[in-house]
């Protein structure tokens, strides 16, 4: 718009240089209009490039004496452009000037008494690449008139009906005046014109970008200003205008930089009080949609500034101050209406800018119904979606807010509350009511309040209330909707037909998901501190003091019916019941998550934990077992899965520490799986029988424990099926009735019916040990047993008492004294009395010992004299190796050597477990000058030796058959088939 008034500016200089030309001219000629109208039609074309039409053109003299003045009639100046909307620069019916040829001639100014322009068009267009329509004068010559100190006095210059229209493809501007009538009287010298403008008429349209801002919109003006024209800068002294009948005044400065194509304002603007419906009218097309649905009426009143710069990317910063009175607004979907605002209200923008934009709202106050409010705060992306930080006092009566809670959430409150309220929030997320994305706060007081949302119901009589929406710190990412923090002596929940809580000395912090979501259950979280507190549900009862407890519900996943429930919490004195059972806790601290599954039959299956758990000073008191004990433990749980990360547990005689882990539990419960456990057991002692009798049989069916009940005995150890636990021990001390074992290291291991020692270690007082086993029991009388036994230093004496049927097995051991290794691999059957069923035995063993004597037994004292050993001295073997296999009733015992005083012998052969013999004795270093073979046959009672060739030569020396490490391959992998056979089961 100001480049256009650069444009008008300069084109009116133009003209009057044409008008102080015709005048010098006139001078000289005859001022007829058939000499002057050609004279001033060669003059236009002179000066001008595009074609003049100019009509009959009269000098005036008489009717302005004493001034000279001249008429011209029908103007029109024709310039296309391409693209431009009109071939037509200037028309006009009449222009009248008249010069004060005194002043020209004595001082060289022009000064005009006169200009009249009526009845006239001007049409300005610049295309998008920058050319014009109007540059239309031709350069002076080098010997024309110097322009440069020309001076003008304005006296009256008149416009009377004329349309103006700049268009402007390159800035996407459009200006228009209509019917335009009014005057301008000043002066122009050195580039500057000074001057007053009095605008009685017309109207203005104002388009940029497409956007119309002013359309036709009746427009009177006067305007006391300083013009320069290059550069253009425009001062306002003194402006008042009237934009359909509101009152503008307007003072300040702008100017142009044509090189860069930038305006610069500074403009300070009023606006009377005016009526707000008015001024809404005014508002652009485009920016109507924020304002769809809202009505506002009353007095506003507005003052700012205009500052900064214009071009095609910038627009310059208004400050608006809005004074109202007497307001009352409304809003489509807003169920409340309000009244009797008041108030000021500050507006900076550049109109296009969010960064730059906001609306600051001193002070407002406003009522609804029965509530009442006081506001301030702040507006900003009203370009895009306007964005609400706003902070007051509200007294309210909530019933009235029951009308924004939708009929389906079955959800209602009650009292009144008085306090402070922030809000922040978007128009959009108004205009939607998407509350779960608006940021509402305050501080409230309570009086008869009450709540309730479907089943659910919370009274308070008094209660100091905080409130946040959103959660600004939700305990999870779902209940970020909503927090409420209650402060209560007394403190009522409950649910009909479900849960009942009753609280003293309690603070309440609530946290909650959109409840306008009907779709599912809310998402919730309760913070409780509370001195005591009493609830149950069903069967289950809970009392404590000093809590401290946090407890989140949720839809559970996939199936929003259901509830998800989240448990931390810390207690003094716990006692929780169902039924007969109880567990009662000196301290307890419970995290757990609980899972509800309705379409579960089982009560105890509908609810699944998942958690963690620490505890001192328990007891349990648990249908079927004995009650234990628990100083301490600390564990993580789940439906499939216990970490045992500490715990001391005291059952009976024994105390031990369990830590590990334990899988499966759910499908182990519900017969899908077995129960998987790998623990580390640590004891300072452990009562061996007691923790057998504790766990034999678990797994069983009612039917096979039944069956073992009815035996009238204690019968063997039945190991648990459905399991596969793993300890890894430590215990320092265990008793076997009697016996004691110390140091035991090692892993046990119980695989569904399958007892697993692996290379377990432990101090007896006979000797050091390491046993590998397997044992099975797949029937009571019919149990299996694969044995790998490893015995260091052991009297074999010890031996003997300690495995009763090694004697048996090798009867030879019965004449040796002294300590040996021991090692058997073996596998059999049992009867319930753990009594060898020999006709399944199968192993392999050897004996390993140094120094032993040779005691006077039976067999050996028979070869003894024979072979003529000497009497005198102790018979000791200084070194024996042997090595033999069992299969069923049969013993092979392989070739070993024995030295006994001055003998060397090689011993091979067989004997049964009936104790009949078939032996091989080659003597291959002796005192005798041959070489001496006995064959040895028969029973016990019943022994024939015999003379015989030696089966073994001189220099034979055995070497080892590794019989027992076969076995124990054997063993091994018959262990692995088993577990895999079992693996296939599941």
């Amino acid at each position: 718009m100001l480049k256009a008034l650069k444009i008008f500016l300069l084109f009116l200089a133009s003209l009057l240089l044409l008008l102080a030309a015709a005048v010098s001219i006139a001078l000289w000629f005859v001022f007829t209009p058939e000499k002057l109208t050609p004279v001033i039609r060669k003059e236009a074309a002179r000066y001008l490039t595009c074609p003049a039409e100019i009509g009959e053109v009269e000098l005036t003299f008489f009717s302005t004496f004493p001034h000279f003045g001249i008429k011209a009639n029908q103007v029109r100046l024709i310039n296309p452009v391409p693209g431009a909307p009109n071939d037509t620069l200037f028309r006009a019916e009449q222009l009248t000037g008249i010069i004060d040829l005194e002043t020209w001639y004595y001082n060289r100014d022009i000064r005009i008494e006169e200009f009249i322009l009526r009845r006239g068009v001007v049409h300005l267009f610049t295309d998008s690449t920058g050319n014009v329509n109007y540059d239309i004068l031709k350069p002076l010559p080098e010997d024309g008139t110097d322009t440069t100190n020309v001076a003008a006095g304005l006296e009256n210059i008149r416009f009377d009906k004329v349309d103006f229209s700049y268009v402007d493809h390159s800035a996407a501007t459009s200006v228009l005046f209509q019917n335009l009538s009014g005057t301008l009287t000043g002066t122009y010298r050195a580039g500057i014109l000074s001057s007053r403008i009095g605008m009685e008429q017309g109207a203005v349209t104002l388009e940029y970008d497409g956007e119309k801002y002013l359309n036709q919109v009746t427009t009177q003006m006067s305007l006391l200003s300083d013009i320069t024209i290059d550069p253009v800068k425009m001062v306002i002294r003194e402006a008042k205008a009237s934009l359909n009948d509101l009152p503008l005044e307007m003072s300040g400065s702008f100017d142009m930089d044509s090189i860069a194509e930038n305006i610069h304002f500074d403009l300070n603007f009023k606006v009377a009080s005016s009526p707000v419906d008015q001024l809404l009218k005014m508002v652009p097309p485009s920016y109507q949609s924020y304002f769809e649905g809202i009505k506002v009426k009353g007095q506003l009143a507005a003052e700012g500034t205009m500052k900064g710069t214009y071009n095609d990317s910038v627009m310059p910063l208004f400050d608006i101050r809005l004074t109202m009175r007497n307001g009352k607004a409304s809003y489509d979907g807003f169920p409340l209406t309000l009244d009797s605002i008041s108030g000021r209200v500050n507006i900076r923008t550049d109109g296009m800018s969010d960064a730059l934009s906001v609306v600051n709202i001193n002070r407002v106050n406003a009522k609804t119904g029965e509530s009442r409010f006081s506001m301030e705060g702040t507006i900003t992306h009203f370009f895009t979606d306007p964005r609400f930080d706003l902070a007051g006092k509200a007294d309210l009566l909530l019933s009235e807010f029951n009308l924004f809670i939708p009929d389906s959430l079955k959800t209602s409150i009650s009292g009144r509350a008085r306090g402070s309220v922030n809000g922040k929030f978007t128009m959009a997320q108004l205009e939607k009511m998407q509350t779960g994305k608006m940021n509402i706060s305050g501080e409230v007081g309570l009086s008869g309040f009450q709540a309730t949302y479907d089943s659910i119901s919370l009274k308070n009589d008094t209660a100091l209330v905080r409130f946040m929406l959103p959660n600004p710190l939700p305990s999870n990412g779902k209940t970020g909707f909503m927090k409420l923090d209650v402060k209560s002596g007394k403190l009522a929940v409950k649910q009909i037909n479900g849960f009942k809580v009753n609280l003293t000395g309690a603070n309440c912090s609530v946290g909650s998901s959109d409840i306008m979501d009907s779709t599912k259950i809310p998402d919730l979280n309760f913070s409780l501190t509370a001195e005591s507190f009493s609830g149950g549900m069903d069967t289950l009862s809970l009392d404590t003091r000093d809590l401290d407890l946090e407890v989140g519900v949720s839809p559970r996943d996939g199936h929003p019916d259901q509830l998800a429930i989240k448990l931390n919490g810390t207690t003094g004195n716990f006692l929780a019941a169902r039924g007969s059972e109880r567990i009662s806790l000196e301290k307890l601290k419970l995290t757990t998550d609980i899972i509800n599954r309705k379409e579960e039959k089982e009560v105890w299956m509908q609810w699944l934990p998942k958690g963690d758990l620490g505890l001192s000073n328990g007891k349990i008191e648990m249908t079927g077992i004995d009650p234990v004990e628990i100083p301490s433990i600390r564990m993580d749980f789940s439906a499939e899965r216990i970490d045992i990360h500490e715990s001391r547990m005291k059952i009976g005689h024994s105390d031990f520490a369990l830590s590990g882990t334990l899988k499966n539990m759910l499908s182990w419960y519900r017969k899908d799986s077995i129960l998987r456990a790998d623990l580390t057991f640590t004891s300072n002692h452990t009562d061996v029988p007691e923790l057998m009798r504790m766990t034999s049989g678990l797994g069983y069916s009612e039917e096979e424990l039944d069956t073992l009940e009815s035996s009238g005995d204690s019968g063997p150890y039945m190991v648990p099926k459905g399991m596969d636990i793993n300890l890894h021990t430590l215990v320092k001390k265990a008793t076997f009735g009697s016996d004691t074992a110390t140091d035991i290291q090692g892993d046990l291991r119980v695989y569904d019916g399958i007892l697993l020692l692996d290379e377990m270690k432990l101090t007896t007082p006979a000797a050091r040990m390491m046993i590998t086993c397997m044992y099975q029991t797949p029937r009571k009388n019919h149990l299996f047993l694969g044995l790998d036994f490893h015995l260091l230093d052991i009297e074999i004496s010890h031996l003997l008492n300690m495995l009763p049927d090694i004697d048996t097995i090798m009867p030879m051991l019965r004449s040796f004294s002294g300590k040996g290794e021991f090692h058997i691999a073996v596998e059999t059957y049992l009867d319930s009395m753990y009594r060898l069923k020999m006709s399944t035995l199968r192993g392999a063993s050897s004996i390993k010992g140094q120094n032993l004597v040779l005691m006077d037994g039976e067999t050996f004292s028979e070869i003894a004299k024979t072979l003529k050993f000497n009497k005198k001295t102790e018979n000791r073997v200084d070194s024996l190796s042997a090595e033999f296999t069992i299969f069923r009733n049969e013993i092979d015992i392989f070739p070993f050597m024995i030295v006994m005083d001055k003998y060397k012998a090689i011993i091979a052969g067989r004997h049964n477990l009936d104790m009949s013999f078939d032996y091989h004795i080659s003597v291959v270093d002796s005192p005798l000058p041959f070489r001496l073979g006995v064959n040895v046959n028969g029973t016990m009672d019943d022994l024939s030796y015999k003379l015989a060739p030696c089966k073994f030569t001189a220099m034979y020396r055995p070497s080892a058959r590794k019989a027992v490490e076969s076995k124990q391959l054997e063993l091994r992998q018959m262990i692995r088939d088993a577990l895999l056979r079992l693996m296939k089961w599941e």
